[in-house]
């Protein structure tokens, strides 16, 4: 977190289509996220890879359920005092 006083506006949460999306993309979208609260700064707390939803696969008699992944990035934007 910054050392600077600062004021939490909101959390901003991103979900790149893949694994391999260019950081510099991803910045770029928290960055305008942020501005839009009126945000300085997004500060990032959290980036992993978690169950985003899930998939029925199968026939009528052998169906299951198959999750599905993806990468989720959650920031904190701040408006700095």
């Amino acid at each position: 977190m910054p050392t600077r006083p600062h004021v939490q506006l909101g959390e901003i949460r991103a979900e790149p289509s893949s694994t391999s999306t260019d950081v510099a993309i991803i910045e770029t979208a928290l960055r305008q996220k942020a501005a839009k609260l009126g945000a300085d700064a997004a500060v990032v707390v959290v980036d992993h890879v978690q169950v985003t939803g899930a998939m029925v696969v199968g026939g009528f008699l052998n169906r299951s359920v198959e999750t599905i992944q993806g990468r989720v990035i959650i920031a904190v934007a701040i408006k700095y005092q």
